[in-house]
């Protein structure tokens, strides 16, 4: 009986110093909020791991119930409408009643209480339209929207409370090419440069005052209740008090007006979420510490040299990914593309299959795999390694195939068995094309993997897609210049290669027939 109980004490304290992984959607204000759980864990002594900006709701809900993170916050009208597939309850504290209950019932997940606003949709336009002027509430705009065009997030389109959904309650008869779905972050920009017309924002957006935009009335009450709050599994809260102590100081801690300046900061003054997450915990008296003033990065260099040590980290992690794959890639390609010149009949099979990989979007294919392999470097890397075997197979294939049969029997002839003229003969001569596609598949892999950050693989697509939602140029060239740099130096060192690799004589004779 000791020896079980010391066993599950050791076990139990094992696993209290797991890191605890929190999540957060690709929009400030959910960086903002998981950044300030984070910040909390951390002052408590808690080793925290952050995913953030992961690829909307599916995603960030996916690797939550499959293990990927731990705890991420989310809405209460998402829970309610986009994962439950229920409507018509429109109470706030009856729509919170209702996926606590819900989500621990489907999948043992726990709701917190809200952290005190409510960020629900709104339907907006410019302050300075003299045309819509007289508009006050979205009703008005029944059958007079044919010319205008509408700026709308991509999650919007597709939500049972989104686009279809409002148009038929309201009547709105925008025409289908006037309907511009985007990332949330360029709307604003959109609809202040006059693309748009109306925008469907998100209520507690500095940028509607900065921008000096204006929101119509939901005179149906049509949009739910969105109170924000943080999910985690039940068992994992149990097993982790901390957690949900520090869950408990940011309920009903953060007002509306709050929420506001605080996505305004991030978003239009393009202060890090981090210091301004730790700004208001200091305020509040959470946090120890002063109150970091920043200043505006208005130069590239500048800002690039104030995050070195965080680009670093993205370089490292997006090399890691990226070449992992590549590896893994050469080791099935080669013997695979080999294989295939000596077995026709499985070439035609296994071509369509490799083809028919290339053509899956990355996105969808990323989706598909979270279920199975959660979020992070796994389904990154498997992704990457599939949509690396096309050009590596094909060119092996390609490659040996056009090897001159004249060689290979003139080396028969002198008694080379198959697999010294495998090694000797044919691979040596096949070199130039199998290198060609060496260089194809690892500039479309460390392209590619800046997708990566949308399921938490880390890389150099974290900040490009951090920049996009709050339209922060710097921030998405930190992450795109660097990406294409190492695909440019990729390509240039496996170029070099191949003059250490392959033989002058058959250079020369490729420049000959080039």
């Amino acid at each position: 009986m000791n020896k079980f109980l010391i066993c599950l004490f050791f076990i139990s304290n094992l696993y209290a110093n797991v890191p605890i992984i929190i999540g957060s959607k690709s929009f400030s204000e959910s960086v903002i909020n998981s950044e300030m759980l984070a910040l909390l864990l951390e002052d408590s002594g808690e080793k925290v791991i952050r995913k953030f900006s992961l690829g909307g709701t599916k995603v960030a809900f996916d690797a939550l119930n499959h293990g990927g993170i731990h705890v991420y916050p989310d809405y209460t009208g998402t829970g309610y409408v986009m994962i439950l597939k229920m409507n018509g309850e429109r109470e706030p504290k009856k729509v919170h009643e209702i996926v606590s209950r819900q989500f621990l019932d489907k999948y043992g997940i726990a709701w917190s209480k809200p952290l005190g606003f409510n960020n629900t949709y709104a339907l907006t336009i410019r302050k300075n339209d003299k045309e819509l002027s007289s508009i006050k509430t979205i009703s008005e705009l029944a059958g007079k929207l044919g010319a205008y065009k509408l700026g709308a997030p991509y999650e919007f389109m597709e939500r049972k409370d989104g686009y279809k959904g409002m148009a038929s309650e309201y009547g709105l008869n925008f025409s289908q090419e006037n309907i511009v779905s985007m990332n949330a972050g360029l709307m604003y920009s959109a609809i202040k440069d006059k693309q748009v017309d109306f925008i469907v924002s998100y209520s507690t957006d500095g940028r509607i005052k900065a921008f000096n935009l204006r929101i119509l009335k939901d005179d149906k009450n049509y949009f739910p209740p969105y109170n924000p709050a943080f999910l985690a599994k039940a068992d994992f809260l149990k097993q982790n008090p901390v957690l949900k102590e520090t869950i408990q100081k940011l309920e009903g801690l953060i007002s509306e007006d709050e929420m506001i300046e605080m996505n305004d900061q991030v978003d239009r003054l393009k202060q890090d979420p981090k210091d301004v997450a730790r700004n208001f915990l200091i305020n509040k008296k959470l946090l120890k510490g002063e109150i970091i003033n920043q200043e505006v990065q208005t130069s590239f260099i500048s800002f690039a040299y104030s995050r070195k040590g965080e680009l670093l980290k993205l370089v490292i992690e997006h090399l890691w990914l990226s070449f992992s794959a590549i590896f893994f890639a050469l080791l099935i390609s080669l013997p695979l593309g080999v294989l295939l010149t000596r077995k026709e009949k499985a070439a035609k099979l296994i071509f369509p299959v490799i083809n028919t990989i290339q053509t899956i979007p990355s996105l969808a294919l990323l989706g598909f795999l979270i279920p199975i392999l959660g979020i992070g470097f796994a389904p990154a890397a498997l992704a990457l390694f599939l949509y690396s075997l096309l050009p590596l197979v094909r060119n092996t294939y390609e490659g040996i195939r056009a090897v001159d049969r004249n060689f290979v029997e003139a080396s028969r002839g002198i008694g080379l068995t198959n697999t010294q003229i495998l090694f000797k003969v044919e691979i040596p001569l096949a070199l130039p094309i199998i290198l060609a596609g060496l260089r194809t598949a690892t500039v479309i892999v460390i392209g590619t993997a800046t997708l990566a950050a949308l399921i938490g693989a880390g890389g150099l697509g974290d900040p490009i897609f951090r920049g996009v939602s709050t339209v922060n140029s710097n921030l998405i060239l930190l992450g795109a210049i660097p990406s294409a740099l190492l695909a440019i130096i990729a390509d240039k060192f496996i170029g070099w290669s191949e003059t250490q690799l392959v033989s002058k004589g058959i250079r020369l004779a490729k420049k000959r027939r080039a």
